[in-house]
C-alpha cells in the first residue's frame, strides 16, 4: 500500500502503510484520496494507466472473472460491430479488413480483462504472470506505476504489496523514511486470511476449499518455502508469509502493527479501556495511526454471512495452512488452536493441555518467557514439539543482516529476551517493552541517523534477462 500522508515538513506527520494482502487496509487507497495524489504530475499515459490500474483494483474485489464490466462491455460492442462489418460488407475489402480486426480486438478485450488478466489467472499460473509483467513493465511502458506514491504496478509487481525490505531495497523507499515517519501494518490470524485468499484467488465457486489448499500447499508456495523466494517472478504477492512484509532478518521494519480482529477495540471507549487492559495491539497507537485506522471504510464484496470463515476447514486443510504460515503465529501471537471448531485436532506437534502450560515453561532453563507469551491464548506445546519450534526458529536467523554481524545475537536469542526483543520469532510487537518502540512514531527533533537496510538488488533480474534493467 502507498503513502497515506506524504510531504510534510515533520517527518513524523507523514504516514506510510505496509499493506498485507488479505489482512485489510484496501479502503484506505481512496479515503486519502491516493489515486488522485499518484496521478498529479505524471504524463497523459501514465494517467490512464493508473486510472486503468485503480479501476481494475476495485473490479477485481468484488468478483474473481468481472464479465460484467464496462471494458468487457465496450469489447462486446466492437466485437458484434466488427462482425457485421465482415458479414455485411463482404464485397468491400477494405471495410471487411477493417471488420475482421474490430472483431478480433473486442474478442481479446473480453477474453484479457474477464479471464487472462484476473487474480486468479495471474496469481496462480506463472507464464501469464510473468507475461503480464513484462507487458505492463516494458511494452507498456511502466504507465501503471507510481514510484513516487509506491502504488500501481511493474515487473516487480503489484507496488502496494511489497514488502518493507522490497520496498527499501528497491529504493522505493529510503531508509531514513522509513525511520522517521510514522509506518503501519495490519495482520490477520492466519486461518482466516487463508479463506481470503481463496475466495480472491479461486477458478470460480466449484473450486472447494481443500482442493484450493492442496495446490496452495504443493505448487504456490513450494519456492518460499523450499527457497525463501519473495520476488514476484516465482511468488506471488498472496503466498507469502505476513511476517515476511513486517520483519527482515531478525529486524521489525513496520512500527505499528495492528491486529485487524482487535480493530473494533476502536469504536467506543469501553473497547479502548479493554484494548489496554489485553494489552491489545491497538493499544497505545500513535494519533496519526490510530486516525487512519478509526476513519477507515469498511467494504467486503466477498463476506458470506451464510458461511463463517472457520467452517471451510477439515483437518487436511488446518494442517497444512499452519505448516505453511506457521511463523505467522509465532511472530504475532495468534493460536494455532481454531477453537470455534473443537471437532478438530490440533496441528501437527501441538496439544491442547492448560495444565501443561507451566510445565512446559520448565522444559529448559532458557526461554521460559517466550513459552510463556506463546501460550498464552491457552494452547502449549509439547516437549518436542518446543525442542523442534527453537531448532526451527535458531536456524531461520542469519548470522548477519544489512552488513551487521549477528553471531552474537543468535547465540543469546533464547538466553535473554532483552537482547533478542527484535527476532523475527521472538520479538513480539504485541507485548510490553517492545510496544513501546513499535507503535510510536519518531519525532522530527530527535531523528537519529537511519539504519541503512539496504542490501545488493535481489538477483531475479540477473537471472532473467526478460526483466531488463535493474529495479529501481
Amino acid at each position: 500500500m502507498p503513502w497515506l500522508i506524504k510531504g510534510n515538513d515533520d517527518p513524523s506527520q507523514n504516514l506510510f502503510f505496509v499493506h498485507v494482502p488479505r489482512c485489510g487496509g484496501t479502503s484506505l487507497t481512496s479515503h486519502y484520496d491516493v489515486p488522485k495524489k499518484a496521478m498529479e504530475g505524471r504524463s497523459l499515459w501514465g494517467r490512464i494507466g493508473l486510472r486503468i490500474f485503480f479501476h481494475r483494483y476495485e473490479v477485481l474485489e468484488s468478483a474473481n472473472f468481472p464479465w460484467k464490466t464496462k471494458g468487457t462491455g465496450g469489447g462486446l460492442v466492437a466485437l458484434l460491430v466488427g462482425l457485421y462489418l465482415a458479414i455485411a460488407h463482404n464485397e468491400d475489402a477494405l471495410r471487411r479488413v477493417f471488420g475482421i480486426l474490430l472483431f478480433v480486438a473486442g474478442f481479446l478485450l473480453i477474453v484479457c480483462l474477464g479471464f487472462l488478466f484476473t487474480a486468479p489467472v495471474i496469481g496462480r499460473i506463472t507464464m501469464i504472470r510473468r507475461v503480464y509483467l513484462i507487458l505492463i513493465h516494458h511494452a507498456a511502458c511502466r504507465f501503471m506505476e507510481s514510484i513516487a506514491w509506491c502504488t500501481g504496478t511493474n515487473k516487480t509487481g503489484y507496488m502496494m504489496h511489497l514488502t518493507a525490505k522490497k520496498l527499501l531495497n528497491y529504493g522505493y523507499v529510503t531508509s531514513e523514511e522509513m525511520t522517521n515517519c510514522c509506518t503501519m501494518a495490519i495482520v490477520r490470524n492466519p486461518y482466516s486470511r487463508m479463506v481470503s485468499i481463496y475466495k480472491y484467488n479461486r477458478f470460480g465457486s466449484l473450486e472447494s476449499f481443500p482442493a484450493f489448499v492442496e495446490d496452495w500447499y504443493n505448487r504456490m508456495t513450494k519456492p518460499y518455502r523450499e527457497t525463501g523466494e519473495l520476488e514476484e517472478w516465482w511468488t506471488p504477492c498472496h503466498t507469502i508469509p505476513q511476517f515476511e512484509f513486517t520483519h527482515h532478518k531478525g529486524t521489525q521494519l513496520v512500527r505499528s502493527i495492528v491486529k485487524q480482529e482487535e480493530l473494533k477495540f476502536l469504536k467506543t471507549e469501553e473497547g479502548e479501556q479493554k484494548a489496554v487492559e489485553q494489552d491489545s495491539s491497538v493499544s497505545n497507537l500513535p494519533p496519526l495511526v490510530r486516525s487512519a485506522l478509526l476513519g477507515m471504510p469498511h467494504k467486503n464484496a466477498r463476506s458470506s454471512a451464510s458461511k463463517k470463515w472457520y467452517d471451510y476447514y477439515d483437518q487436511r486443510t488446518l494442517d497444512l495452512v499452519h505448516e505453511m504460515y506457521e511463523k505467522d503465529f509465532t511472530v504475532f501471537n495468534y493460536s494455532p488452536i481454531l477453537s470455534e471448531r473443537p471437532d478438530l485436532d490440533p496441528p501437527a506437534g501441538l496439544i491442547i493441555k492448560k495444565a501443561d502450560i507451566e510445565s512446559t515453561a520448565d522444559v529448559s532453563d532458557n526461554g521460559d518467557d517466550d513459552m510463556d507469551a506463546m501460550s498464552r491464548d491457552s494452547w502449549s506445546l509439547s516437549q518436542e514439539s518446543v525442542s523442534k519450534r527453537r531448532s526451527v526458529i535458531s536456524s531461520s536467523i542469519p548470522t548477519s543482516v544489512f552488513g551487521i554481524d549477528l553471531g552474537n545475537f543468535k547465540s543469546s536469542l533464547f538466553r535473554d529476551r532483552a537482547n533478542s526483543s527484535d527476532a523475527v520469532l521472538e520479538g513480539n510487537p504485541f507485548n510490553g517493552a517492545l510496544r513501546d518502540r513499535t507503535n510510536s512514531c519518531p519525532d522530527a527533533t530527535d531523528a537519529k541517523k537511519a539504519p541503512d537496510y539496504h542490501e545488493p538488488l535481489p538477483t531475479w533480474v540477473e537471472r532473467n534477462e526478460v526483466a531488463g534493467e535493474e529495479s529501481s
